[in-house]
């Protein structure tokens, strides 16, 4: 795997591409290896992936089907669900134009390498897809999948069969592959551009959404909001790492190996690349406890003995040491002085 900065993703197109697999029949054990993924990581949507690993994954799988069009041929069977935020967003937006706002706008609470970038013409309207930090891995195949889930997007929201005007993508491709292509898309295609970009009809951006709701809009862009804060506080893998801890702590799995495991990564690895983030498995998991301790300590229908026991000490005596130490003072002082306030 290069040593490039740990971005993350969501993994739908890895997951649904592993689907596609197992009912070929096709071994997928020995590309989910040499990602760095697992199974288990992907069936369970266990916090999500590294951009890196779901880009090999799907130029592997390519190569093991001997399939040069996988991304478009996989991209057939997504639900767009499964995005999630995104799409509850735009299904909840009036217009496809108010859609493509708030994709642009939290589109990084779903992926670390892409920005959506939206600029408006006489005509059309170019929908560009700017990585944030240049990998050197190919990733064609993801690209065709973004661009053919993102016409079955807005297709399956407005009810309406458009085409884009044209679209772009960054990487190279055989010619005689353009004709499939080109069926595929419905559109004029060209490759090796600056970067991936669609262009859509101006007509197209005021098309209603069949099921747009004001209220429930209000409420996602609320919770969105909240996501984009994480994102800025905490990036990158360290922030991974804090989300499966939250969930671990209770069920006494928060070692390293066990969310090294789950993250589809070797214990080396994840010690190397938070190091690349100045910080370290021990420190992130400190954080956490402390975060949650404060929050458990405020429903007094905890017991301090529970509180341990779901930031995962064995005894209350090493909870009170952990908190003397965060805060200068014990559990029961600070819960009956929160109470006093």
């Amino acid at each position: 795997m290069p040593n490039v900065p740990f971005l993350w993703t969501r993994g739908v197109a890895a997951r649904y591409t592993l689907n596609y697999l197992d009912r070929r029949g096709v071994d997928a054990e020995p590309l989910l290896s040499r990602v760095e993924l697992s199974r288990r990581q992907l069936q369970q949507d266990l916090g999500g992936v590294s951009v890196l690993s779901q880009h090999q994954f799907l130029e592997l799988a390519a190569i093991q089907l001997n399939d040069p069009l996988l991304g478009l041929h996989v991209a057939a069977e997504i639900d767009p669900r499964e995005i999630g935020l995104l799409y509850y967003l735009a299904a909840a937006s009036a217009t496809v134009s108010e859609a493509l706002e708030y994709l642009s706008r939290y589109t990084v609470t779903s992926n670390d390498e892409i920005r959506l970038e939206i600029s408006r013409h006489k005509d059309e309207t170019v929908v560009t897809f700017q990585p944030v930090v240049a990998l050197d891995v190919p990733r064609g195949q993801f690209s065709e999948l973004a661009a053919l889930s993102f016409n079955r997007l807005l297709h399956g929201l407005t009810n309406r069969d458009f085409v884009p005007i044209r679209m772009g993508f960054a990487h190279a491709r055989n010619v005689g592959l353009l004709k499939e292509i080109h069926r595929l898309l419905r559109c004029p295609v060209e490759f090796t551009q600056p970067t991936d970009c669609w262009a859509l009809p101006q007509s197209v951006m005021e098309l209603p959404i069949l099921s747009k709701d004001s209220r429930l809009l209000g409420i996602l862009e609320t919770h969105g909001d909240h996501l984009l804060e994480q994102k800025q506080a905490m990036g990158g893998l360290q922030g991974v790492v804090d989300n499966q801890l939250v969930s671990a702590l209770a069920g006494g799995k928060a070692q390293a190996a066990e969310i090294a495991d789950q993250l589809g990564m070797s214990v080396r690895s994840l010690r190397r690349q938070l190091a690349e983030e100045d910080t370290s498995f021990g420190d992130i998991l400190d954080r956490v406890r402390q975060r949650l301790a404060h929050r458990y300590l405020e429903d007094e229908d905890i017991s301090l003995q529970q509180v341990a026991w779901l930031l995962g000490y064995s005894e209350v005596a090493a909870f009170n040491h952990a908190f003397k130490r965060w805060t200068g003072t014990s559990p029961s002082h600070a819960r009956h002085s929160s109470k006093a306030a």
